[in-house]
């Protein structure tokens, strides 16, 4: 869910300033490109906050010699930049460990994991799993509350199915799933296969669409208390 909610609230105030820019005369650079559709962590993040990782790669990576460098200094300078890239989102040691968790995966994937061959879906299995892991990392400061989460997730010492579960399954399944729908290019594909079309009834099909969603987003507004975006934080 916080995988589901970070990428929405991120991507889409990122969309936001971009619509907002191009009303006033700026043309502002894609942030996201359905990062969780990634096969493998190098993927995802060219598709997760694209303007982040183009500074860091202008900026610090190649400054530092990028790989055109001996392996060793090449680790290095992957360390680096990904411990900086935690460090950017705040001074807590959580950050740091979440930088430095995805700078050894892509040292990983670029020196080990590639060479291993294996179909798509065990690729994207592989990492949707690492990303939940990193974000439990991101958003979880207090070590015991990280490690027990962990635990959760696993199903260590904890049932799959308990009261909690069951709560959230039943208040929260529909959103999870328009979620999932809504992080994949499913219904951009439709919304260009209707492009394609130019029927009129598309049209104002997709304008009844959009009015239904402002109203349900609305009503959720109104009904919701202060609910700030999460990445105002960094």
């Amino acid at each position: 869910s916080y995988t589901l909610q970070i990428y929405f609230d991120f991507s889409g105030y990122s969309d936001m300033a971009i619509g907002i820019g191009k009303m006033i005369g700026f043309t502002y650079p894609e942030n996201f490109n359905y990062p969780y559709i990634s096969k493998s962590i190098t993927e995802f993040w060219r598709r997760w906050h694209i303007t982040l990782s183009s500074f860091f790669k202008d900026y610090v990576y190649i400054p530092l010699g990028g790989n055109r460098v001996s392996s060793i200094r090449h680790i290095i300078n992957i360390l680096i930049v990904w411990a900086l890239t935690g460090f950017w989102h705040g001074a807590n040691y959580n950050f740091i460990i979440w930088g430095l968790y995805y700078g050894v995966i892509l040292l990983l994937e670029k020196y080990i994991l590639r060479h291993i061959k294996c179909n798509d879906i065990i690729k994207h299995i592989y990492t949707i799993l690492i990303i939940m892991i990193g974000w439990v990392i991101f958003s979880i400061d207090d070590p015991s509350k990280l490690v027990s989460y962990l635990k959760s997730m696993f199903l260590i010492n904890t049932p799959f199915i308990n009261k909690y579960f069951l709560y959230y399954f039943k208040n929260y399944f529909l959103i999870l799933i328009i979620g999932i729908i809504f992080s994949t290019p499913i219904i951009n594909k439709i919304y260009k296969l209707e492009e394609k079309l130019n029927k009129k009834y598309l049209v104002l099909f997709r304008i009844f669409i959009y009015l239904v969603l402002f109203i349900i987003t609305v009503s959720y507004l109104v009904n919701d208390s202060y609910n700030p975006f999460l990445y105002f934080r960094f």
